[in-house]
């Protein structure tokens, strides 16, 4: 209509068109969108698939507000780092009253389970942070926030943070919530100390049982402990132990191999014109037990330790050439600085990682490679700074992993923590440190899982439990994001084989071990009990 014929329209027929409008306004506005927020049915038609779909109940297509929101990502249970069992069932979900739910997530978490009984705290981080220092708490929460402060846990026995594998009918996930893409997923396993000399070559040459013996470890129970007083512990005690094995053969070769990259410490020169030594704290690898570290599926090795230049600058270099030959990775030791300090690069269906590695042992800094000389990479902050800054530049996820400190020790060293934390403000995304041939405590600094120390993992310094318990740390990627970690505990039995410990045999005391020496809010309410 031409505006100069609005003036004479009559009145009553402008005010019937206003009351028209209205009308048609408020018919268009749906109880979904009072106060600005969902009611619980528009709520419910959201975790159901419609999203930006036309409704199938003939009453016309979708408002703008549907057709905008998002598909939302399915629930997974989290708990304490300390809780030990990996899975929950929906229904002690459903009937935990202390249950702690963000509140955007309570309808959902009440359809799904069948209750409302939960703790509402105003979002995901609280409750993150709640169960992160509280042992017996526990919470729901969305799975794309999950970090490594919490332990997720799969439910009804269905996790849905397995690597390559896609979880089916996942029961905090219905239809329209989004799961994470399991190729996207990728576990890392890093050991501890391999020295293929000693037990190693006294079992498989000398007894003959030959190079599966090693990696043929399933799960194992300590059986009883004697204490004794010790100069080699922290405490002034050591405990002598009995152990047995409980069955399932090859469930660590099976555990390492299946890694998607796994690491360890490779703590003494390979050379072909080796020594035995049965006792001795000299340490040359025998070339015929070289395989075990195929049998254990180990992609790459730190060389920045005590013990690599214990054959001279040839039996570095020639320990080198054989690496190289084997096709394993290393990284920590080379023929000059710049070498010593290149590091490993792998590529995850397209995720990098480089791993740093240095050697800081009291005393053992003229093993320190030079300009001109062969030999580790020093221990030194600058250094590591300047690496770890110009290896993120190439990388997706950056780990350090320092051989340091003094030996049989739980307790992390003010210097170490000093270290691992500019560490991780340089750019780090995992620090795993070795050395002490015990397990060391555990830190989420900032969020990044930092290991003091996972102890031994392929030498046979089985003179107590203490020296003959290691762990593997555990790390699951998503992309280039960290998300969980563990440690998972065993026991070296036979001088040479490591043995998954059960937990209700040794495991669990493993794990107290090594939380009672943990840094951080997240272990401050754990109690160890001996």
């Amino acid at each position: 209509m031409p505006l100069r014929n609005v003036a004479r329209t009559p009145v009553s027929t402008m005010v019937v068109a206003v009351l028209l409008s209205l009308a048609a306004l408020l018919g268009a506005c749906s109880p979904e969108q009072q106060n600005g927020q969902p009611s619980e049915k528009a709520a419910s038609k959201s975790y159901s698939g419609g999203h930006g779909s036309s409704s199938a109940t003939g009453q016309g297509s979708a408002t703008k507000t549907d057709q905008k929101q998002e598909a939302l990502p399915a629930l997974v249970p989290i708990a304490h780092l300390t809780y030990r069992q990996e899975s929950v069932s929906m229904e002690e979900l459903a009937g935990r009253g202390d249950l702690a739910v963000p509140k955007k997530y309570a309808g959902t978490a009440g359809r799904l389970l069948g209750g409302s009984g939960f703790q509402m705290l105003g979002s995901t981080a609280e409750v993150v942070d709640r169960v992160s220092r509280t042992p017996e708490a526990m919470g729901l929460v969305p799975w794309d926030e999950v970090d490594t402060r919490v332990k997720a846990l799969g439910v009804d026995d269905e996790s849905i943070f397995e690597p390559g594998q896609t979880v089916e009918d996942y029961p905090l996930a219905p239809d329209g919530m989004t799961m994470p893409d399991g190729e996207k997923l990728r576990r890392v396993v890093v050991g501890g100390d391999i020295v293929l000399d000693r037990g190693q070559y006294y079992t498989v040459i000398q007894q003959g049982l030959g190079l599966d013996f090693p990696l043929d470890g399933g799960y194992a129970a300590i059986t009883g402990r004697t204490a004794e007083p010790s100069y080699y512990s922290e405490t002034g005690t050591i405990h002598q132990f009995t152990a047995e094995r409980r069955g399932s053969a090859g469930k660590v070769r099976d555990y390492l191999s299946g890694a998607d990259l796994t690491i360890a410490n490779f703590e003494n020169p390979v050379v072909r014109n080796s020594e035995y030594h049965p006792s001795a704290t000299t340490f040359t690898g025998d070339l015929r037990l070289m395989p075990e570290l195929d049998q254990a599926g180990i992609d790459g090795v730190t060389l920045g330790n005590n013990h690599i230049l214990d054959a001279g600058t040839s039996g570095l270099r020639e320990t080198i050439r054989h690496l190289d030959d084997a096709g394993i990775s290393h990284a920590g030791a080379g023929m000059n600085l710049d070498e010593a300090r290149q590091p490993m690069i792998f590529d995850l269906g397209g995720t990098k990682i480089g791993v740093l590695s240095y050697h800081g042992v009291p005393s053992y800094d003229w093993t320190w490679a030079t300009n001109r000389y062969p030999g580790t990479a020093p221990l030194l902050e600058k250094v590591m700074k300047e690496d770890v800054e110009r290896l993120k530049k190439k990388v997706d996820v950056v780990m350090v992993m320092p051989h340091w400190g003094v030996e049989y020790t739980a307790t992390p060293e003010p210097d170490q923590v000093s270290f691992a934390h500019a560490a991780v403000d340089a750019g780090a995304d995992v620090f795993i440190g070795g050395h002490a041939h015990w397990p060391k405590g555990i830190e989420m600094y900032d969020g990044t899982p930092i290991y003091y120390g996972v102890g031994n993992f392929l030498l046979d310094q089985s003179w107590s439990e203490e020296t003959s318990t290691g762990i593997f740390a555990e790390i699951t990627l998503y992309g280039d994001r960290v998300i969980q970690t563990q440690p998972i505990p065993f026991i070296m039995l036979d001088r040479a084989q490591p043995n998954i410990l059960v937990p209700n045999a040794g495991g669990n005391r493993a794990l107290r071990k090594v939380y009672s020496a943990s840094l951080g809010p997240e272990f401050q309410a754990y109690k160890a009990s001996d």
